[in-house]
């Protein structure tokens, strides 16, 4: 029997591979020539045996937020496997194949929405953050007009409202640094039309708002796909800009945190945040990942004892010092302070779970002045994200 290769693709690849997702997602197999023409053929990726394709994904390059800097990640869509071919191990063996390219080309990072936690927990992943939710009812959204705003309609996405979103992003734990696909997503959603709003005061853009309005056969849905703002009354400009769509839509909904900044301008309960789905993180580069991401303006430091199960390459002790809020690391032969695996890892990462917390459930070992160093270091919000991709 032919050996399996994981290989980028060749355009002759693409419709079996389209083929292959779209039977696996349930989409029409002719929207997989868009969907790939987004991705870029370059972050295209087969599994093969022989010259069939058993499976597939694609690579979705950009950086994600921790700590307000951006630390390159590896985005993952479309993870797919022949259904003749799953239950023997491909798609975790798929998935380990692109992490370690993937680190090999410089990023320590790797973020997905799981269709199982099961299958990308065998691969070294784990829940990391959430993405929620947020649904208002707009019949009962009542904000005044804000002074002095003035709203506009702009085509697509311009520089500066990307160059808002990166400057309001960093303060979001697991916010991403978005690239071409998750751009192109938020503008152009499959499915919706959507308009562009920016919100000015005396000629200085401190706000937008990305709207798609769908009319359905017993409601009408306000999807705002994206939105940004960097002062109070921008937000509050935003939330007065939704209120004109009371007389005819039903709801209003976008997506965000627990801690999303709009919903603290709503003057009533009438709103409902309920979990859209888990993401999920890997490390993929324990020494780069820890000292690209960025730290509260403290000194410490912690030596961690990794036990990576699926990258062993990964184990061993690494000593990180983090000096006024800047990190150092390097692999060292000091007695552990932590002992944790890969999961427990990538969720301290990114803040989902508390030392105390990983403890409790056993996925770390760490003495008392261990764990205050590591709750100090990794404190911040609770990480979200607004985007799918």
């Amino acid at each position: 029997m032919p050996g399996i290769v994981f290989v980028p693709a060749k355009k002759k690849d693409h419709s079996p591979l389209g083929d292959l997702l779209a039977h696996a997602f349930g989409f029409p197999p002719g929207d997989a020539t868009v969907w790939f023409e987004r991705a870029g053929a370059e972050n295209i990726r087969v599994l093969k045996r022989g010259e069939r394709v058993v499976g597939g994904l694609l690579e979705v390059p950009m950086g994600q937020f921790f700590g307000g800097k951006s630390v390159k990640t590896l985005g993952v869509a479309g993870v797919g496997i022949a259904p003749d071919e799953r239950g023997g191990g491909l798609a975790a063996q798929m998935m380990v194949s692109m992490l370690r390219e993937g680190r090999a080309n410089g990023f320590p990072l790797s973020t997905l929405y799981p269709a199982s936690i099961t299958l990308y927990r065998r691969a070294g992943y784990e829940r990391a953050g959430a993405r929620m939710r947020i649904s208002v009812d707009a019949r009962m959204l009542h904000v005044p007009k804000v002074p002095g705003a003035k709203v506009q309609e702009v085509e697509g996405v311009p520089d500066e409202l990307r160059a808002l979103y990166t400057e309001t992003a960093t303060t979001q734990t697991g916010f991403l640094d978005r690239g071409p696909y998750v751009w192109t997503r938020v503008f152009a959603p499959r499915g919706l039309h959507t308009k562009t709003f920016t919100i000015s005061f005396a000629g200085r853009l401190e706000g937008y708002a990305v709207i798609s309005h769908k009319m359905g056969d017993l409601d009408s849905r306000v999807n705002v796909t994206d939105l940004a703002a960097k002062s109070p009354r921008a937000m509050r400009a935003i939330l007065r800009l939704l209120c004109e769509y009371r007389s005819l839509a039903t709801s209003i909904h976008w997506a965000g945190g627990l801690d999303d900044p709009f919903i603290s301008f709503l003057p009533e309960r009438h709103h409902t945040i309920d979990l859209g789905d888990f993401f999920m993180l890997r490390i993929a580069d324990p020494a780069a990942a820890l000292a690209a991401r960025g730290y509260p303006p403290i000194d410490a430091s912690v030596v961690l004892e990794l036990r990576d199960e699926t990258m062993r390459e990964n184990s061993g002790r690494y000593e990180l010092v983090v000096t006024k809020g800047v990190a150092a690391v390097e692999k060292t032969k000091k007695p552990a302070q932590v002992r944790l695996t890969e999961h427990a890892l990538a969720a301290l990462y990114s803040g989902y779970l508390t030392p105390s917390v990983l403890e409790r459930i056993g996925m770390i070992r760490a003495s008392v002045a261990a764990k205050n160093a590591l709750s100090a270091l990794f404190a911040g919000p609770a990480p979200s994200l607004r985007d799918y991709f």
